[in-house]
């Protein structure tokens, strides 16, 4: 039996065919449909349809813009007739919006869903309702024949909508005698017709004539093909494009590890948007030759791969997956960086002053675009140069929405592109053997992960104080060696110094003099040079001279013998008191915690601020001010969602029976009483007694026998339905 609604439609799906709906209207898992009839009420909402069709290519969204133009009912064949395309092109689309949840019933007897006709105006396409009365063909050209050349303009301005135009006393009765203007004139042949007492409309049968004898396509704006524009280009050698990407590759992950060091030896405050200052950036940028928008997307990278992040919302740090990350082997760790990129719900601007990680860069379509165009280049072959051109050209087949706005476009996909260029999809401006591996969601295969150099443990130590690494480094030799010395240049050949001022920084690390000798020993594959082993001596010899400590409270003690006895005291430890000079002794606890512990000893001690000054009161203490906010719950995958919807639907009372609906709609013309049974949100029944005024498009309309309201009630709440000999 034929579907009469959307609701008997959804019912007839089993899990597999209902998962497809939710994965391709991801917006109706959330939140989740407790039942059939909840599913149907938000799929009809004006904003998740006007979701699903921002997500239509151009040939989807011409075939449904067509369909809103004909009557409900209508078929695949009439589609077809009025794109002039064979019907075997039109079935594709009408079961892509079928499995949408945007049309329902078979191809002979097609049903919009109300929203969608909604979403195209009162006048899809720029045509006019059918007429009452329409004209044949023939009857037009006749009536145009007769109207002559001066009634054109009109018609030109009405033509391709909307079609409405504005004329006093419009409904006025004008023959063909006595009409003079060429407005009277069109009305006179009822080429234009009345709609109101000052507006005029063009027929729909005309316009449709007009059109048809300037164009084959009769929709508004350029023809669109059934099938995407061909991506093509002048191409490269792939064998050249593989390298140059397997460079740009290595160079990125080797990049991103150099920004992710400095954030940890010198860690940056975050601004009130969250994002960091440009003066930060700026400073990160001298790591990677001073490129700002390199930079910035470098640490939008590494927060979205979750390789650095905040605890308290104030400093940048690396996080507990940057350790891991690191001794991870290159390809991995590239192909976690590329994937991070493409399903990032940020839009990574590189733009000068952007201030990158701010929270103004979230987007949640960015992921959709990322993935669509890097689909439309992954059909292309390898070593195709694509242009931005090119590019928008196929994602306006894909999202007509998003190529209203041209120069937006073609900065969004030259954006997307560059970025795509330091990842190593695009080489050279050709597409690269990692494009499609990112793009299809593959692993990498094992040609291209040797495409990757092997990390080296070893460096060559020159007796001018410097270090050069014939490849890339294991994570731990180079952690340690930009510890010990400053790098100075980036590449499969990095070049490090050592310093004063470097081998210093070891020795506040911890280092020995001794141990950074044995290190360099094991990693030299030169040994070390004299003038090396004298810098490193001589800073050993000056550090430590001054010593500085860290002490969150102190005592001051007049008594030798009291101070004996407080650091005898078993409590001592506890509060890790250390005595520094006579009469001096700190501890890392808090000062509190040190004046109760002595009060509790049996000692008076007395707080002091400062200056010395004696506190009447303690300080008072304040606990740290947490940020955490409420995250959204993760949406259930398509099956789950399913799969809960049907079981919730069979523990409800079954929907009305064709029987029941024609009941409804049989005493909408009798105006008779009929006593239904609604289900409620929770799915608790209840009955009502209604006069039904009209029933279609899923939506009753009737009067309520208690109240005399008005009400519209969705056919899919109905449970049942049943007549009663009595009228309101």
């Amino acid at each position: 039996m034929t579907a009469r609604t959307l609701s008997e439609s959804l019912r007839t799906l089993d899990q597999d065919q209902l998962a497809e709906l939710l994965r391709l209207r991801p917006d109706l898992r959330y939140p989740l449909p407790r039942h059939i009839a909840e599913l149907v009420s938000q799929a009809t909402t004006s904003t998740s349809v006007n979701r699903a069709i921002d997500r239509l290519n151009g040939w989807q969204l011409a075939v449904v813009e067509t369909l809103a133009v004909l009557d409900d009912g209508s078929t695949v064949e009439q589609i077809a007739d009025l794109l002039d395309s064979a019907p075997e092109q039109i079935a594709p689309a009408v079961d892509l919006l079928r499995r949408q949840a945007l049309l329902w019933g078979d191809d002979r007897e097609l049903h919009l869903v109300r929203a969608v006709r909604d979403h195209f105006g009162n006048y899809p396409a720029g045509l006019a309702p059918r007429s009452p009365q329409p004209l044949s063909d023939e009857q037009i050209d006749q009536a145009l024949a007769a109207c002559g050349d001066q009634v054109r303009p009109v018609l030109d301005r009405l033509l391709w909508g909307p079609p409405t135009g504005t004329v006093r006393n419009a409904d006025r009765t004008i023959t063909v005698s006595a009409a003079r203007s060429p407005i009277e004139q069109l009305l006179a042949r009822r080429l234009l017709r009345p709609l109101d007492r000052d507006t005029v409309i063009l027929s729909r049968e005309v316009a449709l004539r007009l059109r048809s004898q300037q164009s084959d396509w009769l929709l508004p704006g350029e023809p669109v093909a059934p099938q995407p524009p061909e991506l093509t280009g002048p191409t490269r050698s792939p064998a050249v494009v593989r390298s140059a990407a397997a460079g740009a590759a290595h160079e990125l992950v080797h990049d991103a590890e150099l920004i992710i060091a400095d954030l940890d030896s010198t860690p940056r405050r975050l601004l009130r948007d969250g994002g960091l200052s440009t003066r930060d950036v700026q400073a990160l940028s001298r790591t990677v030759d001073g490129r700002v928008d390199y930079t910035g997307f470098l640490l939008e990278l590494a927060a979205a791969a979750g390789l650095i992040g905040t605890a308290d919302r104030i400093t940048l740090l690396p996080t507990v997956d940057y350790d891991l990350w690191v001794t991870e082997p290159g390809p991995d760790r590239w192909q976690r960086l590329a994937t991070a990129w493409r399903d990032t719900e940020r839009q990574l601007s590189t733009e000068p002053g952007s201030h990158p990680l701010a929270t103004d860069a979230i987007a949640a379509r960015a992921p959709e675009n990322r993935r669509l165009l890097l689909g439309l280049a992954a059909r292309a072959q390898i070593g195709t140069v694509l242009d931005a051109g090119r590019l928008a050209d196929g994602v306006g087949w894909h999202r007509p929405a998003a190529a209203r706005n041209g120069q937006q476009l073609r900065q969004l996909i030259e954006q997307t592109w560059q970025q795509a260029g330091w990842l190593g999809l695009v080489a050279l401006g050709a597409v690269s053997d990692l494009l499609p591996v990112i793009a299809c969601e593959r692993d990498l295969p094992d040609d291209l992960r040797r495409l990757f150099p092997e990390p080296l443990d070893h460096v060559i130590v020159q007796s001018d104080l410097t270090a050069i690494a014939q490849g890339p480094l294991e994570a731990g030799v180079a952690g340690t060696l930009r510890l010990v010395a400053d790098q100075e240049s980036r590449g499969g050949g990095a070049v490090y110094r050592f310093s004063q001022s470097s081998v210093r920084r070891a020795f506040d690390a911890g280092w020995a003099a001794l141990e950074i000798g044995e290190w360099l020993e094991r990693h030299s594959s030169t040994g070390i040079p004299q003038p090396l082993r004298y810098l490193i001596d001589d800073v050993a010899r000056q550090h430590g001279t001054v010593r500085v400590g860290a002490a969150s409270s102190y005592l001051r003690i007049e008594d030798p013998a009291q101070q004996a006895a407080i650091l005898a005291h078993p409590s001592a430890a506890r509060l890790q008191l250390r005595q520094i000079a006579p009469g001096v002794v700190v501890s890392p606890a808090d000062p509190d915690e040190v004046v109760t512990a002595l009060q509790d000893i049996g000692l008076k001690p007395a707080a002091e601020d400062n200056e010395g000054r004696l506190l009447t009161t303690r300080p008072r203490r304040r606990a740290p001010v947490r940020h955490d906010a409420p995250g959204r719950p993760a949406a259930a995958t398509p099956d789950e969602a399913a799969a809960a919807i049907l079981a919730a639907e069979q523990r409800l009372p079954p929907p009305p029976t064709s029987d029941g609906l024609d009941i409804l709609a049989e005493a909408a013309g009798t105006e008779d009483v009929v006593e239904v049974t609604i289900v409620s949100a929770d799915g608790t029944p209840a009955r009502r007694t209604l006069r039904p005024i009209t029933v279609g498009d899923g939506i009753v309309r009737a009067i309520d026998a208690e109240s005399n309201e008005i009400v519209s009630i969705p056919v899919s709440r109905i449970s049942a339905a049943r007549s009663e000999p009595r009228t309101i």
